[in-house]
């Protein structure tokens, strides 16, 4: 495993990467720096083929994220100089979507306006039931423009506006209940359930993952009929691969598989 270090990131490289954001004196808030070494790290992970899993976690146990650093934010004093900050939000939200290893989000604390986003953004997401979830933007002035992206994907219309528009508090249970996230669990077992679900990761095909995920994003609006012709294609580009045909040899065999260079 392989340890690196960006300013507000801690990311180490493994068969799981972990990346974890550091700036735990002010809640884990997201600067541009930490931005812009979150989406280096994911693009660096997309590049690697021993990175099978992507976690992502805040340092220390009071907050995941609180969203953006408000200082920095506020003392943006051009239009350009804004919209970069807010751009640096959605690279990264595109660049764990063009991650093509599952990107697990482990929850504890405070998960807050672009904080929530990467909740949303992630392809799984672990909280703790005592976590808080919440979208406290309009209160300020502001509106959580580009989480809502993720968001409207991840838990429907109506419940990211009613999120989006009240700025009210939930908790991981009620997250779960959304979808906001994949399970809520007790925060003394956050730990643990995130490494089952990434045992169970580790047990699948990567390209069948990597290709699934690629699927979802593909056909994201399209329409019923047109998301069957492209899903189509990908059916019969996936089929004929290595990991399939090492796949389904091994369930005739009654073994596990052994997929293809790993």
């Amino acid at each position: 495993m392989r340890e690196g270090r960006a300013p507000g990131l801690r990311v180490s490289l493994g068969e799981v990467a972990r990346v974890t954001i550091a700036r735990p004196e002010v809640r884990n808030a997201l600067d541009r720096a930490t931005l812009a070494g979150l989406k280096e790290a994911f693009l660096d992970i997309a590049r690697r083929d021993d990175v099978r899993v992507v976690v992502l976690s805040g340092e220390g146990e009071e907050a995941f994220c609180a969203g953006a650093d408000l200082k920095e934010v506020a003392g943006a004093q051009s239009v350009l100089e804004r919209r970069a900050y807010f751009a640096g939000v959605a690279d990264v939200l595109e660049a764990m979507a063009s991650t093509p290893q599952p990107v697990v989000a482990a929850v504890r604390g405070y998960a807050l306006a672009g904080g929530l986003g990467l909740v949303a953004g992630a392809d799984h997401a672990v909280a703790a039931l005592d976590a808080v979830f919440a979208l406290p933007e309009a209160g300020i002035g502001l509106f959580p423009m580009v989480v809502m992206a993720p968001l409207v994907r991840a838990v429907g219309r109506r419940a990211a506006w009613e999120l989006m528009t009240t700025g009210r508090r939930i908790d991981g249970r009620e997250a779960a209940r959304i979808g906001l996230v994949t399970r809520a669990v007790p925060k003394e077992e956050l730990d643990d359930a995130v490494s089952e679900l990434v045992g169970r990761l580790l047990r699948q095909s990567p390209l069948a993952l990597a290709t699934g995920k690629a699927a979802l994003y593909a056909t994201d609006g399209l329409a019923y009929r047109e998301a069957l012709l492209v899903l189509r294609e990908f059916s019969a580009l996936l089929a004929g691969s290595d990991d399939a045909r090492e796949g389904i040899a091994a369930f005739f065999e009654r073994r596990r598989p052994e997929w293809p260079g790993r």
